[in-house]
């Protein structure tokens, strides 16, 4: 999905053309419903983006993956 992750974490999610753009906390909402759904991974498309990509992938390690630990797979 094409992610455009906005510098306010608050900032409500929005949809773009095949992806979203939004605020950490909202993405954090948005990928916990996917994984109620039963959805075990997902890529994101950072580009085009208005933030450097590697602003965003500190933003996504930092406060979103933390989220969702990994899962031992038996």
């Amino acid at each position: 999905m094409v992610l455009r992750l906005r510098e306010d974490p608050d900032a409500p999610p929005q949809p773009i053309r095949l992806g979203l753009s939004t605020g950490s906390k909202a993405l954090i909402d948005h990928l916990g419903q996917m994984a109620d759904l039963g959805v075990a991974h997902v890529s994101f498309n950072l580009r085009p983006n208005e933030r450097p990509v590697d602003d965003v992938l500190h933003e996504l390690a930092e406060d979103v993956l933390p989220h969702f630990p990994r899962q031992d797979l038996a």
